[in-house]
């Protein structure tokens, strides 16, 4: 009886935290914060994209290359599945801009894109696994070294990498997203297609995951600052460069 209560009381408060935040569901000209600084909208650019034009393309793989990049590499883990999944999720923007689902901000769709593609790499990955042909490696790039603070961040991304590894696909995308980037769990459960329940019982999950690998060095107190140093990682491996025009060449 308790139980029933209890699941109750949680499904009526996800009813209300939608109801609450109801507005932020659907994407509104007027809450580009691009559009607010004075340059064009991601809307505006997207027309242009629409209509076959490069150079706003361009623009915006300038304006979301970061958050793609250190989102499927945080998930992945890996510098040569997150380049794969980067440049699918921008090709799929540019072949399918007039699909765009407007009911999400484009930085929403470009990341249910990651989850997507990363998910599928993942699998792809499993069943090389069973054939021997890819191997478990789980940090096979990480931070370059030059300071202490970067040390420290090496450290941080090797001990995720080890918790990463006993995690499951979706703990890995939602420790990303909520815990790392910062994105209210309503949202990420919009983005993931999953209730905000499933989302904050992924993210408990995952990290009472970080915790224990944490606890194994005895580093549990250093949780917040572990999180901090997480949140710079990014793959300073990656040529962004060269990715760029690997992402031309698959649109041809």
């Amino acid at each position: 009886m308790n139980s029933i209560f209890i699941r109750s009381v949680i499904w009526l408060g996800t009813v209300f935290e939608i109801i609450l935040h109801k507005d932020d569901f659907f994407i509104m000209e007027e809450g580009d914060r691009y559009a607010r600084l004075g340059e064009r909208s991601d809307i505006s650019l997207m027309k242009d994209v629409s209509c076959g034009n490069k150079e706003a393309f361009n623009e915006l793989i300038d304006r979301y290359m970061d958050i793609v990049s250190r989102n499927s590499f945080r998930i992945l883990c890996d510098r040569g599945d997150s380049e794969y999944v980067i440049r699918r999720v921008f090709v799929s923007l540019w072949s399918g801009v007039l699909d765009y689902d407007d009911r999400f901000s484009l930085e929403e769709w470009l990341l249910r894109k990651v989850c997507l593609y990363s998910r599928i790499r993942i699998a792809r990955n499993a069943v090389l696994r069973l054939f021997g042909v890819h191997n478990d490696v789980f940090v096979n790039a990480s931070p370059k070294v030059e300071d202490v603070d970067d040390y420290l961040t090496k450290q941080a991304w090797e001990l995720y990498c080890r918790a990463s590894a006993h995690m499951t696909f979706m703990q890995c995308a939602v420790y990303s997203l909520c815990a790392l980037e910062g994105i209210r769990e309503d949202r990420v459960a919009f983005v993931t297609g999953m209730s905000v329940m499933r989302v904050s019982m992924a993210l408990r999950k995952a990290e009472e995951k970080v915790l224990d690998e944490l606890g194994h060095w005895g580093r549990k107190d250093d949780l917040d600052r572990f999180k901090g140093f997480l949140r710079k990682v990014s793959d300073s491996l990656t040529d962004r460069e060269k990715l760029r025009k690997e992402i031309l060449v698959d649109m041809e």
